[in-house]
């Protein structure tokens, strides 16, 4: 049985620990997969979308290159795989984890009475 991040991306069994400690860090302002100029630049360069479906479409082409970090062994092994992308294609996946995170934070937010 496989865990899943958001509506797209596949964790294995074995992931799971390893996926809940860069989430919980992120969450914490804690971004261990990318330095901050990276960040900076990715946010930076977001693209505004005309329609839900354009952004989408960004979402699902990030979603192999996702699943690929993840499935590196270590945080060296994920940042040596990220180091290899193309500067658009990592624009993209920063995004597209910042999203991750973002929907992670709205959907564990509990009601406070």
């Amino acid at each position: 049985m496989e865990g899943e991040i958001g509506a797209m991306i596949e964790v294995s069994p074995e992931q799971i620990n390893q996926v809940e400690y860069l989430i919980t860090q992120s969450e914490q302002g804690n971004h261990v997969l990318f330095d901050l100029d990276i960040v900076r630049k990715a946010l930076a360069s977001s693209v505004a979308y005309n329609d839900a479906e354009q952004e989408k479409n960004e979402l699902y082409s990030s979603e192999p290159h996702i699943e690929r970090l993840l499935a590196q062994p270590t945080l060296r092994d994920k940042k040596a795989y990220l180091s290899r992308l193309d500067p658009k294609t990592l624009n993209s996946v920063v995004r597209t984890y910042f999203n991750i995170i973002e929907n992670n934070l709205v959907e564990n937010k509990a009601p406070r009475h």
